[in-house]
């Protein structure tokens, strides 16, 4: 073999393995991303039965730049269940110094949080932010950049209506096609719609692209 053979193989082998890389790397992140959006469901499940539980709002809040312990700084997200003013009546809920804050901005609060879940770089689950559960019946509801879990509007039906969050889409900027984040309206159950699933062009109309 002449030299001029050799370095020719080493060039091929050289892009194979970056080529080899750049897939591992790329199915990775999607395996972030998807666990990362199994975890929201399982956290917005839970923050619905601490609601029915408690009898006290449960809100999704998603803190942006979190420092974590690796050393890095990554969006996280959580769900809190507020302070309240008063300790007869969730009509107090969130109290009324925590109406604008989260409980990591301001921990005194909260009474209690739901574990942290560090967020991948390429995904933007900003939607999920302000999504509340109701006190008892776990309703859903969201109202953009509201922390207040509707509480000057719990006692009306066609507010609570306009209110439920629906389809939040999370996407990435990774490429990957967005996900939907289904939240149904009465109940509060969850679920999980990639958009690139066969299935989706069947269900999910509108909110894929």
């Amino acid at each position: 073999m002449t030299l001029l053979e050799l370095l020719a193989g080493l060039a091929v082998l050289g892009i194979l393995a970056t080529l080899a890389l750049g897939e591992l790397g790329g199915s990775m992140e999607r395996q972030r991303e998807s666990g990362a959006a199994r975890d929201l469901v399982s956290a917005a499940l839970q923050a619905r039965q601490r609601a029915q539980a408690t009898h006290q709002p449960i809100r999704f809040v998603v803190d942006a730049n979190v420092p974590l312990a690796d050393g890095t700084v990554r969006n996280v997200a959580r769900w809190e269940r507020p302070r309240c003013d008063n300790t007869w009546d969730s009509d107090s809920c969130p109290a009324t110094s925590c109406e604008a804050t989260t409980c990591r901005q301001t921990p005194s609060c909260c009474d209690e949080v739901g574990a942290d879940i560090p967020l991948p770089p390429s995904m933007n689950a900003s939607p999920v932010h302000g999504l509340c559960f109701l006190p008892t019946t776990g309703r859903p509801v969201r109202v953009e950049g509201d922390l207040t879990c509707m509480l000057s509007s719990r006692g009306r039906p066609d507010a609570l209506a306009a209110a439920a969050p629906g389809t939040l889409k999370l996407t990435y900027s990774s490429g990957r096609a967005p996900t939907l984040f289904q939240v149904e309206g009465l109940t509060g159950l969850v679920s999980l719609l990639d958009c690139d699933a066969l299935s989706a062009s069947a269900t999910a109309g509108k909110d894929c692209p």
